[in-house]
Protein backbone atom coordinates (compact mmCIF):
# COMPACT_ATOMS: atom_id res chain seq x y z
CA UNK A 1 0.00 0.00 0.00
CA UNK A 2 2.99 2.29 1.12
CA UNK A 3 4.55 1.67 -2.33
CA UNK A 4 1.42 2.82 -4.07
CA UNK A 5 1.08 5.86 -2.18
CA UNK A 6 4.75 6.90 -2.96
CA UNK A 7 4.25 6.04 -6.74
CA UNK A 8 0.69 8.26 -6.73
CA UNK A 9 2.77 10.99 -5.20
CA UNK A 10 5.52 10.68 -7.36
CA UNK A 11 3.32 10.85 -10.49
CA UNK A 12 1.00 14.07 -8.98
CA UNK A 13 4.50 15.42 -8.70
CA UNK A 14 6.24 14.94 -12.54
CA UNK A 15 2.89 16.06 -13.47
CA UNK A 16 2.85 18.94 -11.45
CA UNK A 17 6.48 20.28 -12.65
CA UNK A 18 5.24 19.80 -16.13
CA UNK A 19 1.85 22.28 -15.41
CA UNK A 20 1.86 25.68 -14.90
CA UNK A 21 -1.52 25.64 -13.58
CA UNK A 22 -0.30 23.25 -10.66
CA UNK A 23 2.74 22.54 -7.91
CA UNK A 24 3.49 19.75 -5.79
CA UNK A 25 2.34 22.42 -2.92
CA UNK A 26 -0.92 22.78 -3.83
CA UNK A 27 -1.86 19.13 -3.02
CA UNK A 28 -2.39 18.19 0.26
CA UNK A 29 -0.88 14.47 -0.39
CA UNK A 30 1.96 16.78 -0.11
CA UNK A 31 2.14 17.88 3.18
CA UNK A 32 1.02 14.76 5.01
CA UNK A 33 3.51 12.75 2.97
CA UNK A 34 6.24 14.88 4.32
CA UNK A 35 5.02 15.78 7.61
CA UNK A 36 2.64 12.88 8.56
CA UNK A 37 -0.65 13.92 9.67
CA UNK A 38 -2.61 13.08 13.61
CA UNK A 39 -6.32 12.11 13.56
CA UNK A 40 -8.89 13.71 15.78
CA UNK A 41 -9.11 10.60 17.55
CA UNK A 42 -5.08 10.51 18.37
CA UNK A 43 -5.10 13.64 20.45
CA UNK A 44 -7.48 16.03 22.64
CA UNK A 45 -6.40 19.40 21.03
CA UNK A 46 -6.58 18.04 17.89
CA UNK A 47 -10.28 16.73 18.84
CA UNK A 48 -11.07 20.14 19.54
CA UNK A 49 -9.22 21.90 16.58
CA UNK A 50 -11.85 19.77 14.36
CA UNK A 51 -14.57 20.24 15.59
CA UNK A 52 -14.50 24.15 16.07
CA UNK A 53 -13.73 24.14 12.55
CA UNK A 54 -16.88 22.01 11.47
CA UNK A 55 -18.68 24.96 13.38
CA UNK A 56 -17.10 27.29 11.73
CA UNK A 57 -17.28 25.87 8.22
CA UNK A 58 -21.46 25.92 8.65
CA UNK A 59 -21.28 29.87 8.96
CA UNK A 60 -18.26 30.43 7.07
CA UNK A 61 -18.72 31.34 3.80
CA UNK A 62 -17.60 29.25 0.63
CA UNK A 63 -15.48 29.17 -2.55
CA UNK A 64 -18.11 27.61 -5.35
CA UNK A 65 -15.32 25.39 -5.88
CA UNK A 66 -14.95 23.74 -2.42
CA UNK A 67 -18.52 23.67 -0.90
CA UNK A 68 -16.68 21.27 1.93
CA UNK A 69 -13.68 22.34 2.65
CA UNK A 70 -11.63 19.61 4.59
CA UNK A 71 -8.78 20.25 7.61
CA UNK A 72 -6.11 17.89 8.00
CA UNK A 73 -3.36 18.73 11.26
CA UNK A 74 0.07 17.89 10.52
CA UNK A 75 3.09 16.94 12.73
CA UNK A 76 5.70 19.44 13.43
CA UNK A 77 8.95 18.86 11.26
CA UNK A 78 12.15 21.20 11.83
CA UNK A 79 10.94 25.09 11.42
CA UNK A 80 6.98 24.04 10.18
CA UNK A 81 4.46 26.96 9.19
CA UNK A 82 1.33 26.88 11.02
CA UNK A 83 -1.72 26.90 8.78
CA UNK A 84 -1.89 26.93 4.75
CA UNK A 85 -5.49 27.13 2.55
CA UNK A 86 -4.02 24.65 -0.35
CA UNK A 87 -6.05 25.35 -4.03
CA UNK A 88 -7.62 21.46 -3.47
CA UNK A 89 -10.03 23.08 -0.98
CA UNK A 90 -8.11 21.53 2.43
CA UNK A 91 -6.87 23.60 5.09
CA UNK A 92 -3.94 22.28 6.76
CA UNK A 93 -3.04 23.11 10.17
CA UNK A 94 -0.17 22.13 11.67
CA UNK A 95 0.60 20.65 15.72
CA UNK A 96 2.64 24.26 16.39
CA UNK A 97 -0.28 26.46 15.71
CA UNK A 98 -2.47 24.20 17.91
CA UNK A 99 0.38 24.37 20.70
CA UNK A 100 0.62 28.26 20.17
CA UNK A 101 -3.11 28.80 21.10
CA UNK A 102 -2.93 26.77 24.26
CA UNK A 103 0.45 28.39 24.98
CA UNK A 104 -0.50 30.75 27.76
CA UNK A 105 -4.10 30.74 28.02
CA UNK A 106 -5.87 31.31 30.73
CA UNK A 107 -9.37 29.52 30.06
CA UNK A 108 -10.54 26.67 27.78
CA UNK A 109 -13.24 29.80 26.13
CA UNK A 110 -9.87 31.76 25.23
CA UNK A 111 -8.14 28.72 23.93
CA UNK A 112 -11.28 28.04 21.17
CA UNK A 113 -11.44 31.52 20.50
CA UNK A 114 -7.52 31.51 19.71
CA UNK A 115 -8.16 28.27 17.13
CA UNK A 116 -11.72 29.59 15.84
CA UNK A 117 -9.93 33.21 14.83
CA UNK A 118 -6.86 30.80 13.01
CA UNK A 119 -9.14 28.44 11.18
CA UNK A 120 -11.38 31.41 10.40
CA UNK A 121 -8.57 33.36 8.50
CA UNK A 122 -7.56 30.24 6.30
CA UNK A 123 -10.96 29.69 5.34
CA UNK A 124 -11.54 33.31 4.58
CA UNK A 125 -8.72 32.69 2.39
CA UNK A 126 -9.76 29.66 0.92
CA UNK A 127 -13.27 31.42 -0.16
CA UNK A 128 -11.22 34.00 -2.28
CA UNK A 129 -8.68 31.59 -3.91
CA UNK A 130 -5.90 32.84 -2.28
CA UNK A 131 -3.24 31.10 -1.01
CA UNK A 132 0.31 32.57 -0.77
CA UNK A 133 2.18 29.32 0.38
CA UNK A 134 4.24 28.45 -2.48
CA UNK A 135 5.52 32.30 -2.21
CA UNK A 136 6.56 32.27 1.23
CA UNK A 137 7.42 28.37 1.21
CA UNK A 138 11.10 29.18 0.82
CA UNK A 139 10.98 30.86 4.20
CA UNK A 140 10.65 27.51 6.14
CA UNK A 141 13.54 25.41 4.03
CA UNK A 142 16.97 25.74 3.11
CA UNK A 143 16.41 26.63 -0.30
CA UNK A 144 17.62 29.94 -1.68
CA UNK A 145 14.78 32.33 -3.16
CA UNK A 146 13.87 36.04 -3.41
CA UNK A 147 11.60 37.53 -0.68
CA UNK A 148 11.54 41.11 -1.35
CA UNK A 149 8.34 40.36 -3.24
CA UNK A 150 6.22 38.60 -0.90
CA UNK A 151 5.37 41.22 1.81
CA UNK A 152 3.76 44.06 -0.14
CA UNK A 153 0.96 46.18 0.75
CA UNK A 154 -1.44 44.02 -1.33
CA UNK A 155 -0.59 41.22 0.48
CA UNK A 156 -1.02 42.86 3.63
CA UNK A 157 -4.77 44.15 2.47
CA UNK A 158 -5.63 40.18 1.85
CA UNK A 159 -4.33 39.59 5.20
CA UNK A 160 -5.68 41.64 7.30
CA UNK A 161 -8.81 41.14 5.35
CA UNK A 162 -8.76 37.65 6.12
CA UNK A 163 -7.90 38.19 9.93
CA UNK A 164 -11.09 40.09 9.62
CA UNK A 165 -13.24 37.31 8.44
CA UNK A 166 -11.54 34.79 10.98
CA UNK A 167 -12.55 37.19 13.58
CA UNK A 168 -16.07 37.72 12.83
CA UNK A 169 -16.53 34.08 11.58
CA UNK A 170 -15.24 33.04 15.38
CA UNK A 171 -17.55 35.87 16.28
CA UNK A 172 -20.60 34.60 14.57
CA UNK A 173 -19.87 31.01 16.01
CA UNK A 174 -19.98 32.66 19.41
CA UNK A 175 -16.50 32.20 20.78
CA UNK A 176 -15.31 34.86 22.86
CA UNK A 177 -13.29 36.88 20.56
CA UNK A 178 -12.73 39.78 22.90
CA UNK A 179 -10.17 37.19 24.45
CA UNK A 180 -8.24 38.06 21.73
CA UNK A 181 -7.34 41.44 22.08
CA UNK A 182 -6.16 43.24 25.33
CA UNK A 183 -2.93 44.83 26.65
CA UNK A 184 -1.14 41.27 25.52
CA UNK A 185 -3.08 40.12 22.07
CA UNK A 186 -2.89 36.69 20.68
CA UNK A 187 -1.99 38.28 17.04
CA UNK A 188 1.20 39.51 18.80
CA UNK A 189 2.50 36.29 19.75
CA UNK A 190 0.82 34.76 16.72
CA UNK A 191 2.50 37.16 14.37
CA UNK A 192 5.90 36.07 15.61
CA UNK A 193 6.44 33.05 14.34
CA UNK A 194 7.10 34.32 10.95
CA UNK A 195 9.51 37.10 10.87
CA UNK A 196 9.60 38.88 7.41
CA UNK A 197 13.04 40.01 6.07
CA UNK A 198 14.27 42.92 7.28
CA UNK A 199 14.81 44.73 4.18
CA UNK A 200 11.44 43.95 2.90
CA UNK A 201 8.55 46.52 2.76
CA UNK A 202 6.31 44.38 4.94
CA UNK A 203 4.80 46.28 8.32
CA UNK A 204 6.54 45.95 11.45
CA UNK A 205 4.72 43.61 13.82
CA UNK A 206 4.06 46.36 16.07
CA UNK A 207 2.40 48.28 12.94
CA UNK A 208 0.41 45.65 12.16
CA UNK A 209 -1.13 44.87 15.25
CA UNK A 210 -1.97 48.47 15.74
CA UNK A 211 -3.89 48.43 12.07
CA UNK A 212 -5.71 44.95 13.11
CA UNK A 213 -6.59 45.90 16.52
CA UNK A 214 -8.54 49.08 15.21
CA UNK A 215 -10.05 46.29 12.45
CA UNK A 216 -11.05 44.15 14.66
CA UNK A 217 -12.15 46.32 17.66
CA UNK A 218 -14.71 48.15 14.92
CA UNK A 219 -16.29 44.78 13.82
CA UNK A 220 -16.62 43.91 17.32
CA UNK A 221 -18.46 47.39 18.18
CA UNK A 222 -20.68 46.21 15.41
CA UNK A 223 -21.26 43.16 16.07
CA UNK A 224 -23.97 44.02 18.43
CA UNK A 225 -26.03 45.89 15.64
CA UNK A 226 -25.88 41.85 14.09
CA UNK A 227 -27.01 40.80 17.33
CA UNK A 228 -29.91 43.12 17.54
CA UNK A 229 -30.92 42.61 14.19
CA UNK A 230 -31.34 39.23 14.50
CA UNK A 231 -33.03 39.50 17.94
CA UNK A 232 -35.15 42.29 16.37
CA UNK A 233 -36.49 40.27 13.20
CA UNK A 234 -37.10 37.13 15.19
CA UNK A 235 -40.05 39.17 17.65
CA UNK A 236 -41.20 40.44 14.22
CA UNK A 237 -39.79 43.96 13.81
CA UNK A 238 -38.16 43.40 11.19
CA UNK A 239 -38.91 47.39 10.28
CA UNK A 240 -36.19 47.95 12.73
CA UNK A 241 -34.37 45.30 12.49
CA UNK A 242 -32.81 45.53 9.02
CA UNK A 243 -31.13 49.06 9.68
CA UNK A 244 -29.19 46.91 12.42
CA UNK A 245 -28.18 44.05 10.12
CA UNK A 246 -27.36 46.58 7.25
CA UNK A 247 -24.87 48.56 9.76
CA UNK A 248 -22.92 44.95 10.08
CA UNK A 249 -23.42 44.45 6.42
CA UNK A 250 -21.13 46.99 5.72
CA UNK A 251 -17.99 46.04 7.12
CA UNK A 252 -18.56 42.01 7.08
CA UNK A 253 -21.08 40.68 3.96
CA UNK A 254 -21.47 37.11 5.50
CA UNK A 255 -24.01 34.74 4.03
CA UNK A 256 -26.06 34.98 7.58
CA UNK A 257 -25.83 38.90 7.35
CA UNK A 258 -27.16 38.53 3.69
CA UNK A 259 -30.07 36.05 4.57
CA UNK A 260 -30.88 37.41 7.52
CA UNK A 261 -31.81 40.61 5.44
CA UNK A 262 -33.69 38.81 2.31
CA UNK A 263 -35.49 37.53 5.22
CA UNK A 264 -36.62 40.70 6.91
CA UNK A 265 -37.64 41.57 3.55
CA UNK A 266 -39.97 38.74 3.31
CA UNK A 267 -40.86 39.40 6.67
CA UNK A 268 -42.09 42.41 6.03
CA UNK A 269 -43.60 41.61 2.15
CA UNK A 270 -45.93 38.77 3.41
CA UNK A 271 -47.00 41.87 6.76
CA UNK A 272 -48.33 43.59 3.57
CA UNK A 273 -50.39 40.78 2.15
CA UNK A 274 -53.78 39.54 2.50
CA UNK A 275 -53.89 36.93 5.16
CA UNK A 276 -55.24 34.52 2.58
CA UNK A 277 -52.27 35.33 0.19
CA UNK A 278 -49.41 35.12 3.38
CA UNK A 279 -50.92 32.09 5.16
CA UNK A 280 -51.63 30.28 1.75
CA UNK A 281 -48.93 27.38 2.33
CA UNK A 282 -47.20 26.98 5.76
CA UNK A 283 -43.74 27.69 4.43
CA UNK A 284 -40.52 26.39 6.03
CA UNK A 285 -38.87 28.51 8.13
CA UNK A 286 -40.62 31.56 7.36
CA UNK A 287 -43.74 30.81 9.39
CA UNK A 288 -41.70 29.63 11.98
CA UNK A 289 -40.91 33.24 13.20
CA UNK A 290 -44.32 34.78 12.57
CA UNK A 291 -47.05 35.64 14.15
CA UNK A 292 -45.76 35.20 18.08
CA UNK A 293 -48.76 36.44 19.10
CA UNK A 294 -51.68 35.65 17.16
CA UNK A 295 -55.18 36.73 18.65
CA UNK A 296 -57.46 33.73 19.18
CA UNK A 297 -60.51 35.31 16.55
CA UNK A 298 -61.75 33.41 13.81
CA UNK A 299 -59.25 33.11 10.50
CA UNK A 300 -60.71 34.69 8.00
CA UNK A 301 -57.57 33.69 5.69
CA UNK A 302 -57.93 30.78 4.20
CA UNK A 303 -60.74 31.34 1.07
CA UNK A 304 -61.18 28.65 -1.09
CA UNK A 305 -61.61 31.33 -3.93
CA UNK A 306 -57.80 31.23 -3.86
CA UNK A 307 -56.18 28.18 -6.08
CA UNK A 308 -52.65 28.95 -6.00
CA UNK A 309 -50.03 31.31 -4.78
CA UNK A 310 -49.65 32.32 -8.78
CA UNK A 311 -52.93 33.20 -8.90
CA UNK A 312 -52.48 35.92 -5.81
CA UNK A 313 -48.89 37.09 -7.43
CA UNK A 314 -51.09 39.76 -9.96
CA UNK A 315 -52.40 41.53 -6.78
CA UNK A 316 -48.57 42.95 -6.33
CA UNK A 317 -49.11 42.97 -2.60
CA UNK A 318 -45.55 43.48 -1.23
CA UNK A 319 -43.57 43.52 -4.50
CA UNK A 320 -41.04 45.78 -3.67
CA UNK A 321 -39.86 43.73 -0.80
CA UNK A 322 -39.99 40.65 -2.07
CA UNK A 323 -37.98 42.33 -5.13
CA UNK A 324 -35.15 43.05 -2.47
CA UNK A 325 -35.68 39.51 -0.44
CA UNK A 326 -34.37 37.97 -3.70
CA UNK A 327 -31.36 40.58 -4.25
CA UNK A 328 -30.10 39.31 -0.79
CA UNK A 329 -31.24 35.78 -0.88
CA UNK A 330 -29.04 35.25 -3.85
CA UNK A 331 -25.93 37.32 -2.96
CA UNK A 332 -25.81 34.69 0.23
CA UNK A 333 -26.43 31.79 -1.81
CA UNK A 334 -23.52 33.01 -3.98
CA UNK A 335 -21.60 33.52 -0.98
CA UNK A 336 -22.27 29.69 -0.24
CA UNK A 337 -23.93 27.34 -2.18
CA UNK A 338 -24.42 25.02 -0.06
CA UNK A 339 -26.47 27.33 2.37
CA UNK A 340 -29.45 25.70 2.56
CA UNK A 341 -31.62 28.66 5.36
CA UNK A 342 -30.96 31.20 1.96
CA UNK A 343 -31.84 28.97 -0.44
CA UNK A 344 -35.28 27.88 1.10
CA UNK A 345 -35.95 31.35 1.65
CA UNK A 346 -34.95 32.29 -2.13
CA UNK A 347 -37.04 29.75 -2.93
CA UNK A 348 -40.17 30.39 -0.86
CA UNK A 349 -40.12 34.19 -1.85
CA UNK A 350 -40.40 32.87 -5.86
CA UNK A 351 -43.24 31.43 -4.92
CA UNK A 352 -44.75 34.60 -3.62
CA UNK A 353 -43.69 36.13 -6.85
CA UNK A 354 -45.30 33.80 -8.83
CA UNK A 355 -42.28 31.94 -10.07
CA UNK A 356 -42.60 28.68 -9.20
CA UNK A 357 -39.75 27.39 -12.33
CA UNK A 358 -37.03 29.34 -10.40
CA UNK A 359 -38.61 27.99 -7.64
CA UNK A 360 -38.04 23.99 -8.30
CA UNK A 361 -34.81 25.14 -10.38
CA UNK A 362 -33.23 26.43 -6.50
CA UNK A 363 -34.40 23.58 -4.70
CA UNK A 364 -33.28 20.84 -7.12
CA UNK A 365 -29.95 20.11 -5.37
CA UNK A 366 -31.12 18.74 -2.08
CA UNK A 367 -33.58 15.31 -2.85
CA UNK A 368 -32.53 13.43 0.30
CA UNK A 369 -34.96 16.48 2.31
CA UNK A 370 -38.29 15.64 3.40
CA UNK A 371 -38.47 19.07 4.05
CA UNK A 372 -37.25 20.54 0.75
CA UNK A 373 -38.99 17.70 -1.30
CA UNK A 374 -42.29 18.52 -0.15
CA UNK A 375 -41.80 22.48 -1.15
CA UNK A 376 -40.62 21.28 -4.60
CA UNK A 377 -43.92 19.57 -4.95
CA UNK A 378 -45.52 22.51 -4.28
CA UNK A 379 -43.66 24.46 -6.60
CA UNK A 380 -44.83 21.61 -9.63
CA UNK A 381 -48.40 22.17 -8.72
CA UNK A 382 -47.97 25.89 -8.41
CA UNK A 383 -46.79 25.28 -12.25
CA UNK A 384 -50.35 24.24 -13.34
CA UNK A 385 -51.85 26.16 -16.27
CA UNK A 386 -55.77 26.19 -17.90
CA UNK A 387 -54.15 23.33 -19.95
CA UNK A 388 -51.90 21.35 -17.88
CA UNK A 389 -53.14 20.03 -14.38
CA UNK A 390 -50.69 18.94 -11.97
CA UNK A 391 -53.15 18.78 -9.16
CA UNK A 392 -52.89 14.94 -8.94
CA UNK A 393 -48.77 14.82 -9.64
CA UNK A 394 -48.57 16.69 -7.05
CA UNK A 395 -51.08 15.22 -4.48
CA UNK A 396 -49.67 11.56 -4.94
CA UNK A 397 -46.30 12.67 -4.05
CA UNK A 398 -47.30 14.50 -1.16
CA UNK A 399 -49.59 11.42 0.06
CA UNK A 400 -46.00 8.84 -0.50
CA UNK A 401 -44.19 11.28 1.73
CA UNK A 402 -47.14 11.18 4.41
CA UNK A 403 -46.54 8.01 4.85
CA UNK A 404 -43.51 8.18 6.53
CA UNK A 405 -43.11 8.39 10.43
CA UNK A 406 -40.69 11.59 10.49
CA UNK A 407 -42.94 13.59 7.66
CA UNK A 408 -42.95 17.56 8.61
CA UNK A 409 -46.78 18.90 9.99
CA UNK A 410 -46.08 21.92 7.75
CA UNK A 411 -46.14 18.39 4.67
CA UNK A 412 -49.46 17.13 6.19
CA UNK A 413 -50.92 20.21 6.85
CA UNK A 414 -50.04 21.92 2.66
CA UNK A 415 -51.33 18.13 1.52
CA UNK A 416 -54.79 19.04 3.67
CA UNK A 417 -54.81 22.71 1.82
CA UNK A 418 -54.39 21.20 -1.61
CA UNK A 419 -57.27 18.15 -0.94
CA UNK A 420 -59.81 20.92 0.19
CA UNK A 421 -59.27 23.19 -3.14
CA UNK A 422 -60.49 20.54 -5.28
CA UNK A 423 -62.36 19.92 -2.82
CA UNK A 424 -61.78 16.51 -1.07
CA UNK A 425 -62.84 17.37 2.52
CA UNK A 426 -62.82 13.36 3.83
CA UNK A 427 -59.80 12.90 1.93
CA UNK A 428 -58.30 15.84 3.88
CA UNK A 429 -59.75 15.08 7.54
CA UNK A 430 -57.21 12.06 7.84
CA UNK A 431 -54.48 14.54 8.00
CA UNK A 432 -56.13 17.67 10.34
CA UNK A 433 -57.10 14.89 12.48
CA UNK A 434 -53.45 13.80 12.46
CA UNK A 435 -52.37 17.48 12.75
CA UNK A 436 -55.22 18.18 15.90
CA UNK A 437 -52.87 15.27 17.64
CA UNK A 438 -50.06 17.73 17.72
CA UNK A 439 -51.82 20.97 17.70
CA UNK A 440 -49.91 22.53 20.88
CA UNK A 441 -46.82 22.14 18.72
CA UNK A 442 -48.67 24.22 15.98
CA UNK A 443 -47.67 27.74 15.34
CA UNK A 444 -51.02 29.98 16.17
CA UNK A 445 -52.60 30.71 12.91
CA UNK A 446 -51.96 26.83 11.58
CA UNK A 447 -53.79 25.53 15.49
CA UNK A 448 -56.52 27.75 14.64
CA UNK A 449 -57.10 26.24 11.15
CA UNK A 450 -56.15 22.82 11.95
CA UNK A 451 -58.77 22.88 15.58
CA UNK A 452 -61.67 23.86 13.14
CA UNK A 453 -61.45 20.88 10.49
CA UNK A 454 -60.46 18.25 12.89
CA UNK A 455 -62.99 16.12 14.20
CA UNK A 456 -60.74 13.70 17.15
CA UNK A 457 -59.99 16.45 19.43
CA UNK A 458 -61.82 17.89 22.33
CA UNK A 459 -61.43 21.53 23.31
CA UNK A 460 -58.28 21.16 20.67
CA UNK A 461 -57.40 24.98 20.82
CA UNK A 462 -57.16 25.21 24.14
CA UNK A 463 -55.86 21.89 24.68
CA UNK A 464 -52.68 21.86 27.51
CA UNK A 465 -53.23 25.46 27.64
CA UNK A 466 -52.49 26.79 30.77
CA UNK A 467 -54.47 30.45 32.07
CA UNK A 468 -51.30 31.39 33.87
CA UNK A 469 -47.35 29.97 34.02
CA UNK A 470 -46.73 27.71 36.27
CA UNK A 471 -43.67 29.56 38.14
CA UNK A 472 -42.68 33.46 37.59
CA UNK A 473 -38.77 33.27 35.33
CA UNK A 474 -35.99 33.70 37.84
CA UNK A 475 -34.14 36.29 35.34
CA UNK A 476 -34.02 39.51 37.43
CA UNK A 477 -34.12 42.68 34.78
CA UNK A 478 -31.99 45.43 36.38
CA UNK A 479 -33.92 48.05 33.98
CA UNK A 480 -37.56 48.31 34.70
CA UNK A 481 -39.85 46.80 31.65
CA UNK A 482 -41.97 50.51 30.87
CA UNK A 483 -43.13 52.79 28.59
CA UNK A 484 -41.56 55.36 30.42
CA UNK A 485 -38.70 57.90 28.87
CA UNK A 486 -35.32 56.98 30.07
CA UNK A 487 -34.30 60.36 30.49
CA UNK A 488 -37.31 60.48 33.22
CA UNK A 489 -35.93 57.73 35.13
CA UNK A 490 -32.76 58.63 36.68
CA UNK A 491 -32.26 56.02 38.89
CA UNK A 492 -31.63 54.21 35.58
CA UNK A 493 -30.24 57.32 34.07
CA UNK A 494 -27.87 56.88 36.75
CA UNK A 495 -27.12 52.92 36.42
CA UNK A 496 -26.64 53.19 32.35
CA UNK A 497 -24.45 56.29 32.61
CA UNK A 498 -21.96 53.80 34.25
CA UNK A 499 -22.34 51.37 31.42
CA UNK A 500 -20.50 51.04 28.01
CA UNK A 501 -22.44 53.17 25.47
CA UNK A 502 -22.89 52.54 21.58
CA UNK A 503 -24.79 55.28 20.01
CA UNK A 504 -26.62 55.09 16.61
CA UNK A 505 -28.09 58.16 14.44
CA UNK A 506 -29.36 57.29 11.49
CA UNK A 507 -30.74 60.33 9.65
CA UNK A 508 -32.69 59.32 6.74
CA UNK A 509 -34.44 56.60 8.58
CA UNK A 510 -34.81 58.67 11.52
CA UNK A 511 -33.92 55.75 13.93
CA UNK A 512 -31.65 56.85 16.60
CA UNK A 513 -30.66 55.88 20.16
CA UNK A 514 -27.94 53.47 21.99
CA UNK A 515 -26.93 49.71 23.24
CA UNK A 516 -25.87 49.59 26.34
CA UNK A 517 -23.59 46.98 27.88
CA UNK A 518 -23.11 46.28 31.38
CA UNK A 519 -19.42 46.75 32.33
CA UNK A 520 -19.71 42.14 32.88
CA UNK A 521 -20.98 42.09 29.77
CA UNK A 522 -23.96 39.88 31.17
CA UNK A 523 -26.70 42.22 30.35
CA UNK A 524 -27.29 44.72 27.16
CA UNK A 525 -30.13 47.22 26.89
CA UNK A 526 -31.67 48.40 23.24
CA UNK A 527 -32.88 52.25 23.50
CA UNK A 528 -34.52 54.16 20.19
CA UNK A 529 -35.63 57.29 20.37
CA UNK A 530 -35.19 57.60 24.67
CA UNK A 531 -37.46 54.05 24.65
CA UNK A 532 -35.70 50.84 26.23
CA UNK A 533 -37.22 48.28 23.49
CA UNK A 534 -34.93 45.38 24.56
CA UNK A 535 -33.49 43.33 27.48
CA UNK A 536 -31.05 40.83 27.05
CA UNK A 537 -29.81 38.64 29.97
CA UNK A 538 -26.16 36.78 28.93
CA UNK A 539 -24.24 34.04 30.45
CA UNK A 540 -24.00 32.95 34.46
CA UNK A 541 -26.75 31.12 35.69
CA UNK A 542 -29.78 30.96 33.63
CA UNK A 543 -31.46 28.15 34.01
CA UNK A 544 -32.01 24.77 31.90
CA UNK A 545 -33.74 24.31 29.03
CA UNK A 546 -36.17 21.63 31.45
CA UNK A 547 -37.59 24.83 33.49
CA UNK A 548 -38.93 26.70 30.46
CA UNK A 549 -42.46 26.09 30.37
CA UNK A 550 -43.05 26.42 33.79
CA UNK A 551 -42.46 30.26 32.57
CA UNK A 552 -45.01 30.19 29.70
CA UNK A 553 -48.65 30.07 29.94
CA UNK A 554 -49.09 28.18 26.79
CA UNK A 555 -46.42 25.76 24.77
CA UNK A 556 -43.41 27.13 24.06
CA UNK A 557 -42.16 27.79 20.35
CA UNK A 558 -39.06 26.07 19.02
CA UNK A 559 -37.10 27.19 16.48
CA UNK A 560 -33.39 25.56 15.69
CA UNK A 561 -30.43 28.29 15.00
CA UNK A 562 -27.19 27.19 13.41
CA UNK A 563 -25.86 26.99 17.01
CA UNK A 564 -28.20 26.37 19.38
CA UNK A 565 -32.11 26.79 19.61
CA UNK A 566 -34.77 29.42 20.03
CA UNK A 567 -37.06 28.73 22.83
CA UNK A 568 -39.95 31.40 22.91
CA UNK A 569 -43.09 32.28 25.05
CA UNK A 570 -44.65 35.95 23.62
CA UNK A 571 -42.45 38.84 24.81
CA UNK A 572 -39.27 36.50 25.75
CA UNK A 573 -37.18 34.46 24.22
CA UNK A 574 -34.65 31.77 25.64
CA UNK A 575 -31.01 30.97 23.49
CA UNK A 576 -30.04 27.34 24.63
CA UNK A 577 -27.27 25.71 24.00
CA UNK A 578 -26.41 21.71 25.38
CA UNK A 579 -29.51 21.67 27.41
CA UNK A 580 -28.41 25.52 29.22
CA UNK A 581 -30.10 28.32 28.71
CA UNK A 582 -27.19 31.17 27.76
CA UNK A 583 -29.41 34.19 26.76
CA UNK A 584 -32.80 35.64 27.74
CA UNK A 585 -34.21 38.00 25.77
CA UNK A 586 -37.39 40.32 26.60
CA UNK A 587 -39.13 42.75 24.51
CA UNK A 588 -41.32 45.18 25.53
CA UNK A 589 -45.10 44.73 24.06
CA UNK A 590 -46.26 47.08 22.11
Amino acid sequence: MKTIQYLASGLLLIYSLTSDAAHYRDYVDYYVDWYGSIKASENSQVATAHQIFERLKKLANKNPKFLNPKLRVLNNKGRTPWARALRDGNIVLWKSAIEACYQGARSKEEIEARLAFVLGHELGHLAKDDYWHLDIACLFSTEKCKTNGFFTRERMIKELRADGEGYAYAALAGYRVDLLLGKKPFLRHWLKQIKPPKNSPYPPIKERVAVLQKYLQNIQKKLTFFDFGVRLSHFERCDDGEYFLREFQHIFPAREVLNNMGFCYLQRARQKMKSERAYFYWMPLVLDVETLAATLKTPSYFSMSLKSLKQAAASGQGEGFLKEAIHYFKKAVEADQSYLPAQLNLAVTYLYLGKPYKARSVLAHHPDNLEIQALQALALYEQSEVDLDLWPRTVARLEKMALKAQAPPALLYNLARLLEIRPRPGQARQYWNRLARMADRLPTPIRLHVCQQQSVVENCFFQNEQTSPKAAPPWEWPIPFTWQALSTQVSVRIKLNQWKKTPFDWYREKLHGHIYQRPDGHVEVLELDDFMQMQVLKGGDLGTVKNLPDYCAHPLRQRQLARGVLWTCEKWAALVFEDKVEEVWRVLGR
